[in-house]
């Protein structure tokens, strides 16, 4: 960024901005600053690792930061600099100025550490709250740290109801379980008693290839021996013990996040769409109360008929598809409300009893919706820019399990709201993925665009648990990602360029709206873009991915869409092929026909977007008919069938 700021700028603004903030942090003068590599050969070396540690763990940091300033004071006035007095308070403090100084404490690294002194406080404060407070606080936000690992173990299987019999034999014998075929070695012995009272029994566990469990009568071996009063258990155990339990552990939490996985994958296969659905691209309605762009909409519930949806206008509306046909002569809102600032992000939560809105001005509302009432009822608002260590307004939010809030901002931070969630990807604009494992709290994947292209939207995969879907800025490219691996399984390729190309260019379209689902057990994506396309890919067919809306612009007597795949790289590319019918007309032209008798009253609404189409909803009626929601940057809402 230095080097960049150099080169833009003249000789003069070099020598008078830049040079002066970064003169401390060089060991020797330096002229050609726009040259990076000159400028890390002219740095001088970092705080090292060891001692930064050892600051950082060093309890009384106040005291340490304080004789830095003295030793740097007495180094300006000539005086030698001697280490700090002996006496109790002061001892710890000595003890780490000579253990730093083996470790190669020396002035430069001083006045680092001086220098440095108000981000070690911070990092001090941070920790101390992580020790003192719990990570979710009370108002529900959890922030994604590294620290406060939390493992959940679960059986391999359900407990068997015990009988009366049973339970009052645990209390102070184990029943014998018959093995006679077991001649296991004796590796571990354990001896449990209650305090205070002598025992019926002895249990002796033995373990090894195999387990077998055993109970002595104290009547018949032991005659009247007494347990020693105390509260806890005396355990000896073998290593080969404690290695069989650690891998006990580790099976069971293996089996665990596999049946997780499976369970994931059987619910992801229970599609709510029909066997032989597809949507053929026909016109319900024609949605048009929004003055300016619909940045999102949402479902309320999942494949329910209500969705809303907000726009820069500032207002969100709730729509009903039940009331949505061509039967209708106007199309209104069931309901609407004002925030009075551009709306940006949209989701529903508390099982669908309630909206989710970010406004541009760092506002953060929690709306009720009274399905008896034309309003919304403003249930909570949160200002995040008038918050003590504001992270800035939100971007994008996303729901799990339609409890949960996880939203992220435009300064990069994330988060949960009563987080459970299992994993959360965020897509950043220089094309980077991050992969965060929320059970954790840690980063378990990062993956890049290799043309570092601008990352507009993401989805999950309507099948495959750790697949992600990625829109990119250019060339109209939505790719497949594998989590696991990093590779790209799949890439849709809208664009006329060459394919996978590299090369950006602003005549390139969008995909801004991404839908995903399965019908006949075979997954399929729905894209909208900048195009005014609406596609619909087939990913285990690809040659049946066919385009459902066209553009206002597009003339299907004149051109044709046709769509084929081939294997480059080791990805499966679904490309995109456009092929001119006739030679009459041009391909980007519009096709212009002119009536010999106009008719009278109104034209009817376009069958097609006239702008870039932003996002895409699947909602469902009463009836079980499915319909398709297109939002565009017109503010104009169509549903198609």
């Amino acid at each position: 960024m230095i080097s960049t700021a150099a080169r833009i700028l003249n000789a003069i603004d070099v020598q008078v901005k830049i040079m002066p903030s970064i003169k401390a942090f060089l060991k020797m003068q330096l002229i050609q600053v726009e040259k990076p590599y000159l400028l890390l050969d002219c740095l001088l070396p970092p705080i090292p690792q060891q001692i930064y540690d050892s600051v950082l763990r060093f309890q009384d940091t106040n005291s340490f930061i304080t004789e830095l300033e003295n030793r740097a004071a007495a180094r300006s006035i000539g005086r030698p600099v001697l280490p700090p007095q002996h006496d109790e308070s002061n001892q710890a403090l000595r003890n780490l100025f000579c253990r730093l100084s083996s470790e190669g404490l020396n002035e430069i690294v001083e006045m680092q550490l001086l220098a440095f002194k108000p981000y070690i406080f911070k990092l001090k404060h941070k920790a101390h709250q992580e020790i003192e407070e719990p990570t979710t606080s009370g108002n529900g936000r959890i922030v994604i740290t590294r620290k406060d690992v939390i493992c959940h173990e679960f059986p391999l299987s359900e407990k068997l109801p015990r009988s009366p019999q049973e339970s009052r034999a645990t209390d102070g014998i184990l029943p014998a379980t018959a093995s006679p075929a077991s001649d296991a070695a004796v590796s571990s012995l354990v001896v449990s008693g209650t305090a205070g009272s002598p025992p019926t029994g002895i249990t002796l566990v033995v373990g090894g290839a195999a387990q077998q469990t055993t109970t002595v009568s104290a009547a018949t071996s032991l005659g009247e021996y007494t347990m020693p009063e105390r509260n806890y258990w005396q355990e000896r155990s073998a290593e080969c013990r404690k290695d069989l339990e650690a891998l006990r552990v580790t099976l069971k939490n293996r089996y665990s996040m596999l049946a997780y996985s499976q369970q994931s994958h059987t619910e992801r296969l229970n599609t709510a769409y029909p066997q032989g659905w597809s949507m053929n691209g026909t016109m319900i309605a024609h949605l048009h109360e929004h003055s300016e762009s619909v940045s999102k909409m949402a479902s309320l519930r999942p494949y329910g008929p209500i969705f809303a949806s907000g726009s820069v206008d500032g207002t969100v509306r709730l729509w009903d598809c039940n009331k949505l046909n061509g039967s209708q002569a106007i199309n209104k809102s069931r309901q609407v409300y004002s925030a009075n600032t551009p709306i940006y992000s949209l989701v529903a939560c508390d099982g669908g009893q309630s909206l989710a809105v970010g406004g541009k001005d760092g506002s953060l509302l929690i709306m009720r919706i009274d399905r008896n009432s034309s309003k919304m009822t403003l249930q909570q608002a949160l200002h995040l820019d008038e918050c003590e260590n504001s992270d800035g307004p939100v971007v994008d939010m996303q729901s799990y399990d339609q409890s949960v809030i996880i939203y992220a901002t435009v300064y990069g931070a994330i988060v949960g709201w009563d987080t459970p969630g299992s994993w959360l990807a965020t897509g950043t604009s220089g094309g980077k993925h991050i992969c965060w494992d929320l059970r954790f709290r840690l980063p378990i994947a990062e993956i890049k665009h290799p043309s570092g292209s601008r990352i507009r939207k993401v989805a999950c995969h309507p099948t495959e648990p750790s697949y992600l879907i990625s829109a990119y800025q250019a060339n109209n490219e939505v790719s497949l990602w594998n989590i696991e691996t990093g590779h790209r399984q799949t890439v849709l390729w809208a664009s006329q360029t060459p394919l996978l190309s590299n090369t950006q260019t602003s005549e390139t379209a969008t995909s801004c709206g991404i839908l995903s689902g399965i019908v006949n057990n075979s997954p399929f994506l729905l894209t909208g873009s900048s195009d005014q396309r609406i596609r619909y890919w087939d990913l285990n067919e690809p040659k049946n991915s066919a385009l459902k809306v066209p553009a206002i612009k597009d003339n299907l007597d004149d051109i044709s869409f046709t769509y084929d795949s081939q294997i480059i790289d080791g990805s499966q590319v679904i490309f995109e092929q456009k092929m001119k019918l006739n030679n009459t007309s041009d391909i980007n032209s519009p096709s212009c026909s002119m009536e010999e008798n106009p008719r009278s009253g109104p034209d009817m609404p376009s069958s097609s977007h006239h702008d870039a189409i932003t996002d895409l909803l699947m909602c469902k009626s009463d009836k079980g008919q499915i319909y398709i929601a297109s939002a565009a940057r017109d503010g104009v809402i169509k549903l198609w069938k």
